[in-house]
């Protein structure tokens, strides 16, 4: 039998340790979720987004779970919905719509045409519908408050209305690997992203439109890649953007710079823009380059010369009986890129811009064969060889570099302060003017930059 006095002291232990441990309890449970969690990517202003821009399609098929979805013709007269109908067909019948609430050409036949179909989540939510286009194999699920389909130019425009936050967090997985890169590297990209959104917002305003789905602006596939890790660096980041003297700054990115990026002016011409000038890629000159995993940092292109003289014959830049004896590079920019190239041959000499050089030879030897002008060209007698480095236009953010900044620890605000010289991050308030001294992107930072 345990002694009384041992009895004393336990239940002295028991009664201050309870208070102790319900109180960890509830402190835990109450900061066991961030603050970051609880934002919703239902938030910012709605854009619009053309689907499938470059897909030609005459038939569409639109389902959903939620109560309450309405359907209303481009007059926003409704369009009654059966009892129970979760499913709507639609079908391009001489320049307008026909609507049917089941397959097949008899329900066609008497179906009612549109100029527009208006498909609309009550209140203003955000619901998940359904697109099936079973002609080009696309089966889609897309985050929206409606969807609007009309006819344009003779094709079916299928264009989803949705919050900023939601597209930021569907873009990032397919612009970026969400999975395997880091969430600094993740959360620089969804500022990039973002900034780049609200400065081009209507880009394709007079198509009826902001953006389209693919690299042109940026690419947008709905649910098809959900990342949780994505969303945690859209949420975390919610609503913060790159400012420059009190606006919007210009924001570009791109895959892998392969070692500095470029002077906007250099790739786009028009005027020079400060925080848009050539980067390092590394912490200081002699360092291996952030963006040295990357598998585009360096690559090549081997094949003969006849082959390249067939492929510039092909495009008439050079005369059918002239022999090409050489390749060499001409001139190369302040960035390291080339920009015109010089074709010997038998005939003489010949220029040629390196941007029609790049598109003629990507034609002969298949997509993204030279992955940026960032190059070295070798002839040795019939062999031709390209050895190139890094992936994209150059300008910007380098994702790859990002990544690589960030295992080395720095935070996705030194990232941007490496890569966009100058700028601040601010919160977007409508009049994209805000910026918060203590998030400036110009800041000293430890080490490297992207």
């Amino acid at each position: 039998m345990p002694e009384p006095r041992f009895l004393v002291r336990l239940c002295l232990l028991v009664c201050l340790a309870t208070p102790l441990i319900f109180t960890g309890c509830g402190s835990r449970g109450d900061s066991a979720v961030p603050a970051w969690a609880k934002r919703s990517l239902a938030s910012g202003p709605t854009v619009r987004v053309r689907l499938l821009r470059k897909s030609y399609f005459s038939r569409v098929y639109l389902e959903w779970e939620q109560d309450g979805i309405t359907l209303s013709d481009d007059q926003g007269h409704p369009i009654p919905l059966p009892d129970g109908t979760r499913r709507v067909y639609l079908k391009m019948r001489k320049q307008k719509i026909a609507l049917a609430f089941r397959r097949g050409k008899a329900a066609f036949r008497k179906a009612k045409r549109y100029s527009e179909v208006w498909l609309k989540v009550p209140d203003r939510e955000v619901g998940v519908i359904s697109v099936k286009i079973p002609e080009r194999r696309v089966y889609r699920d897309y985050e929206a408050q409606s969807l609007r389909l009309s006819i344009k130019y003779g094709r079916m425009a299928l264009i989803n209305y949705l919050p900023l936050e939601m597209y930021i967090a569907r873009v990032i997985p397919e612009e970026m690997d969400a999975e395997h890169f880091t969430l600094e590297a993740l959360k620089a990209q969804a500022v990039v992203a973002r900034t780049w959104s609200l400065k081009n917002m209507g880009r394709h305003k007079r198509f009826g439109y902001d953006f389209c789905d693919s690299p042109h602006c940026q690419v947008y596939k709905g649910r098809k890649q959900v990342s949780r890790r994505a969303e945690k660096a859209a949420k975390m980041t919610l609503g913060e953007v790159l400012t420059y003297q009190g606006r919007l700054a210009e924001a570009f990115y791109h895959s892998t710079c392969g070692g500095n990026t470029v002077f906007v002016e250099e790739v786009w011409g028009g005027r020079r823009i400060a925080h848009l000038a050539r980067v390092e890629d590394r912490f200081k000159l002699g360092n291996r380059a952030y963006c040295a995993p990357s598998p585009y940092a360096r690559w090549q292109l081997l094949t003969s010369l006849r082959r390249v003289e067939r492929a510039l014959k092909k495009k008439s830049v050079l005369p059918k009986k002239a022999v090409l004896k050489s390749v060499k590079v001409d001139f190369i920019n302040r960035s390291g890129r080339v920009k015109r190239i010089r074709l010997v041959t038998n005939q003489g000499e010949r220029l040629v811009e390196s941007g029609d050089f790049r598109k003629i030879l990507n034609r002969e030897f298949g997509k993204r064969r030279l992955l940026s002008h960032f190059y070295e060209i070798q002839v040795d007698g019939q062999q031709f060889r390209v050895l190139g480095r890094g992936l994209g236009h150059g300008v910007g953010l380098c994702q790859w570099g990002a990544r690589g900044m960030a295992q080395h620890g720095f935070s996705y605000v030194e990232i941007l302060q490496h890569y966009f010289k100058g700028t601040q991050l601010g919160m977007d308030d409508g009049d994209h003017s805000t910026t918060r001294d203590s998030a400036s992107t110009t800041q000293n930072s430890q080490a490297g930059k992207k």
